[in-house]
């Protein structure tokens, strides 16, 4: 029998013990595991495409960084996530709906009437946004949550006059004042209505006469209303009051004659430039209701009096007419019990009375 040169002979490979057998079991179901999933889309450079699943016109868009329409009227719709991603209406009036949320990402309606409705604006590396750009643009987000100038998150109205509708407004903004949590109307004639702002949220109305209403102003941190030029009109929701504090807060009307529907609960606040202030409540009494003239409800009905001034006028009384003459007391008879009625004599200055007969 021949034996086998040791060179041709096979080296059993050397079996793993302890802590090396269980890395490597392991390693190989990891490797498995990879190898049965999908493989991520790249750039030819070796970075990740961002994902998104978007329809523009009904047709389905393609993985990339642009979301775009066209120059007509279109209208795009995300049912995911946008990641990375600039969607970008163009011209024409377009309907922009994001169903995910906001990452790092923009939405922008280009020129035109543009409808923008979008969920959380969430800055995670860089900052996400909503601009109307020109036109007089209808915008909705659901929250506007910013950390500083590179992680902000900014609600643009524009050009035109814009309606803008958010929930809280939150965040400090970073260097230079940029940055964080700010809905800002630009040019136009804008009506702007969102949550609470606090933690350093910033609501600016920019130029022209608008109309800013807030659920509440700093209370837990603090927050600012800066209105701008223009005849101004600041409150609560529907014009009710809105409450500044308990913690820091800032309201600024700035240049115009401006209304501010606001009060303060607190000597940490601020607030400036309103020419035009709520009125006091009328009067009331101990019981709640309200006073009249004379400071008190009337005994009956309990209700404050009627204003004289109010009543409309009595037509005047007619004149009176003549008396009648009257007797002279020494004209008038004693009453004789059963006897004759005597007659007095007539006076000289009046005329004769006669008793009735008996």
């Amino acid at each position: 029998m021949s034996a086998t040169p040791p060179s041709r002979r096979r080296k059993r490979p050397r079996a793993l013990r302890g802590p090396a057998a269980i890395t490597a079991l392991l390693a190989g179901a990891a490797a498995a595991s990879l190898a049965g999933a999908p493989a991520e889309a790249s750039a030819p450079n070796g970075a990740r495409v961002p994902m998104h699943q978007c329809w523009v016109n009904d047709v389905s868009a393609p993985p990339g960084d642009v979301v775009s329409g066209t120059s007509q009227d279109d209208h795009i719709f995300c049912d995911s996530d946008l990641e990375n991603v600039t969607v970008w209406g163009g011209g024409g009036n377009d309907m922009i709906e994001v169903r995910g949320l906001v990452i790092d990402s923009a939405v922008m309606g280009g020129d035109g009437d543009d409808v923008i409705r979008t969920k959380h604006l969430v800055p995670q590396s860089a900052s996400s946004m909503v601009r109307g750009n020109r036109g007089n643009d209808i915008i909705k987000v659901a929250t506007v949550a910013g950390d500083g100038a590179t992680k902000g998150a900014v609600v643009h109205g524009d050009d035109g006059d814009d309606k803008i509708t958010t929930g809280s407004v939150t965040g400090a903004p970073g260097k230079f004042n940029r940055g964080g949590g700010i809905v800002t109307g630009n040019d136009g004639v804008d009506t702007i209505k969102v949550g609470t702002i606090d933690f350093s949220g910033r609501v600016l109305g920019g130029s022209e006469a608008d109309t800013i209403e807030a659920d509440a102003l700093g209370p837990e941190s603090g927050g600012l209303i800066q209105a701008g030029p223009g005849d101004d009109t600041i409150s609560g929701p529907g014009g009710a009051v809105l409450i500044v504090g308990e913690h820091w807060g800032m309201v600024d009307a700035g240049v115009g004659k401006d209304t501010c529907t606001v009060k303060s609960v607190s000597t940490r606040t601020s607030i400036s430039s309103c020419e035009v202030m709520p009125k006091a409540a009328a009067p009331t009494d101990t019981t709640g209701q309200p006073t009249g003239t004379t400071g008190r409800p009337t005994e009956s009905t309990g209700k404050p009096p009627a204003d004289p001034a109010a009543q409309p006028a009595k037509p005047a009384a007619p004149a009176a007419k003549p008396a009648a003459p009257v007797a002279h007391p020494a004209a008038q008879p004693a009453a004789q019990p059963g006897g004759p009625v005597a007659v007095p004599a007539a006076q000289p200055d009046g005329p004769v009375v006669r008793p009735a007969a008996p």
